[in-house]
């Protein structure tokens, strides 16, 4: 979870480790505070928290209209791509190679 200076819920991450893999399946963070490194804290500490758990790689979607380009920056490459779900739109299925630290 992510909390303001007054203990305020501005973002969480929810995800889930299995043979060896980190799923993310929901990422939030208020609209307010984005783009201040609160998505990329949250990523890296459940990484850091699969690695702990012998984690090796990372699993999560995406769609063209959400945030396909904040997920490369954080080193995850895109491996297949449904197009047209929803309709008029695509959605990624990225993944990344974790590294103990």
């Amino acid at each position: 979870l992510a909390r303001d200076g007054d203990g305020r819920l501005v973002g969480g991450l929810v995800g889930t480790t299995v043979w060896g893999w980190l799923q993310v399946t929901q990422l939030w963070v208020a609209e307010a505070i984005r783009g201040e490194g609160h998505g990329a804290a949250l990523m890296t500490a459940a990484e850091a928290e699969a690695v702990r758990r012998g984690c090796h790689h990372a699993l999560l979607d995406t769609f063209d209209f959400q945030a396909r380009g904040f997920y490369e920056r954080l080193g995850y490459t895109c491996f297949a791509e449904l197009g047209n779900y929803p309709p008029g739109s695509a959605r990624y299925f990225m993944k990344k190679t974790l590294q103990r630290r």
